[in-house]
Parts: C-alpha cells; structure tokens; sequence
C-alpha cells in the first residue's frame, strides 16, 4: 500500500470519480457530514489556517493502481496545543473502498498514521483527535482496538459527534481542555 497526496485533485483525477462514488449513504452520514470528498478538501485549501504538506495532507491509498482508501488529516493550529504540549492531529476522513471493507485497510492506515507522525508531520509527539459518528459502530471499534479513548462533556451527551483521543494519556487533558471552553 503507499499514499499519493495532491495540492488538489488535479494529479489524482483518475480517481476522483471513483472516490466520491464510494460516499455512499454511510459515507456521508458517518464522515462527511454531506459534503462532497472534493468540497471537504476544497475547504482545507481554501482555508487560511491549513497549507496542504505542511498541516493538513489528503492522501489516497493505494494497492497497486486500485484506490483503497481516501483519507484526510489536519494539524490543529489553536490553543489546543498550548493546552496538550504536544502536537494535535486531528484525523478528519477515513473512506475505505466500499468494496474492500472489513478486510483490514482501515487499521493498516490508521495504525501507520500512528506509528509514522514523526514523518508524516514532523512532529513524534502528537496527540491524536477522531470524532466519531455516536451510530458508527465499525469506527468506533476501529478506535477502540487501536487504543482511542473516548470523551466527552456532560454538555455533550446529546450529540452525534464524539472525540475519540489517542494516547489514552492524553484523554483527560483533553477532556480537562474541553470543559474550560
């Protein structure tokens, strides 16, 4: 498997089609949250506070020349570092090809994302942030296995949304962080 990243789809467009086809119903419920793959990365770019490469990298993943999975992560650039001390990565978009779900890709990617930061973002010191769809049982326990911790505020027990934080040593500075906001 290897990443190929892009400053937009342009170099990827062979498999732009075949990316957004895979958001399905699940896919957009459990992580786009209805917008397109292309508007989410487009919203990255766009954005002032995020240059693709530096904090913020969209990669496909590939076996061979078939795309396996789309994924998107950003490097939070708030007080939220200045609160953890290390590095925050917040693991915005995994999509695995419908097709090849259940087959293990999403714990290969995500586990190399972990094991890899210091490459990746130049940072071996991170803290890692997943918000998890509340019904999205297979990310939930994807999270579970690779050892997130979840969280959340009492303010937040009615929500779809939870964080997921990895390492589980780093969940109750989190959480400490996000009851003072």
């Amino acid at each position: 498997m290897r990443g190929q990243s892009s400053r937009g789809f342009s170099r990827s467009e062979k498999y732009e089609d075949a990316i957004e086809a895979w958001c399905d119903e699940s896919a957009i419920r459990f992580a786009l949250d209805d917008d397109s793959v292309k508007s989410e990365h487009q919203w990255y770019l766009d954005s002032d506070k995020y240059t693709h490469g530096e904090n913020y990298f969209c990669k496909i993943v590939l076996d061979g020349d078939t795309p396996v999975a789309l994924f998107m992560l950003a490097v939070f650039n708030d007080d939220t570092k200045a609160h953890l001390t290390e590095s925050v990565v917040y693991l915005d978009t995994l999509i695995i090809n419908p097709t090849l779900r259940n087959q293990g890709y999403g714990t290969k990617i995500i586990t190399e994302v972990l094991r890899h930061s210091d490459q990746i973002i130049r940072s071996s010191y991170c803290v890692f942030i997943s918000q998890i769809h509340k019904d999205n049982d297979a990310a939930k326990n994807l999270a579970a296995r690779l050892g997130f911790h979840f969280i959340y505020t009492e303010a937040e027990k009615d929500n779809y949304w939870f964080d997921w934080v990895y390492p589980a040593s780093a969940a109750e500075r989190y959480l400490n962080y996000r009851n003072s906001n």
